[in-house]
């Protein structure tokens, strides 16, 4: 592959990084910023929107972790295809906890003496198992969503869906100021995982142009 080819490539994974990783984030902002301020009727749906960007987070950081782990020959590629499935999700997370040490993570995904906190923050955060519901939820499309008032201050949302695989999925979810913030938190730590992630090999894959064309040169 010729630099300018790599060069491409590198523009299409820059814009990725820019735009597509951190638009959940973005919106997951958005919503905590608003919800409590906007009229009470509308809380159960900017939950589910907080829900599915959440959903989006993880299942892009899943895309570039198991991209870097398995094609970095072929990035650009992998992470055109469809997103990731809960199964993913869990393979991923199941990797993730088998290493001792955030410098083997990085050695893993060829990221060595890469971001060393990141890779430490999401080799501690414990229950990410967890995640795998929101994620097969989301497989197939927007879930069906009931807002059950279970008391005159209280609701649980309940969701609806089929996975990937045609199995039906169920959630519940209280809509609860606790809850929403924790959905924000843990979508703003999978976006800055798979930025920062994917960030670095788009860094280094730049060096490697600069220097080979100054030796061309």
């Amino acid at each position: 592959m010729t630099n300018q080819s790599l060069l491409e490539d590198l523009d299409f994974l820059r814009g990725y990084w820019e735009t597509t990783l951190w638009k959940p984030q973005i919106v997951a902002d958005n919503v905590l910023t608003g919800i409590y301020l906007a009229d009470a009727s509308y809380r159960a749906a900017l939950a589910t929107l907080m829900l599915q960007e959440c959903a989006e987070a993880a299942r892009r950081l899943c895309a570039v972790f198991l991209s870097l782990q398995n094609s970095r020959n072929n990035l650009l590629a992998c992470l055109k295809q469809t997103l990731p499935t809960a199964k993913d999700w869990e393979d991923m997370i199941n990797i993730v906890e088998a290493q001792a040490s955030p410098e083997k993570l990085l050695e893993l995904l060829g990221l060595e003496d890469g971001p060393l906190k990141t890779a430490e923050e999401f080799l501690n955060t414990r229950a990410l198992l967890r995640y795998a519901v929101p994620v097969s939820l989301y497989e197939r499309g927007p879930p069906t969503v009931i807002n059950n008032k279970t008391g005159p201050n209280e609701s649980m949302l309940e969701l609806y869906n089929t996975d990937s695989s045609d199995n039906p999925v169920t959630a519940t979810i209280p809509l609860e100021e606790e809850q929403v913030v924790a959905l924000g938190d843990a979508t703003g730590d999978f976006v800055t995982w798979a930025r920062d992630f994917l960030g670095t090999y788009i860094d280094r894959k730049e060096s490697q142009i600069t220097n080979q064309s100054e030796l061309q040169g």
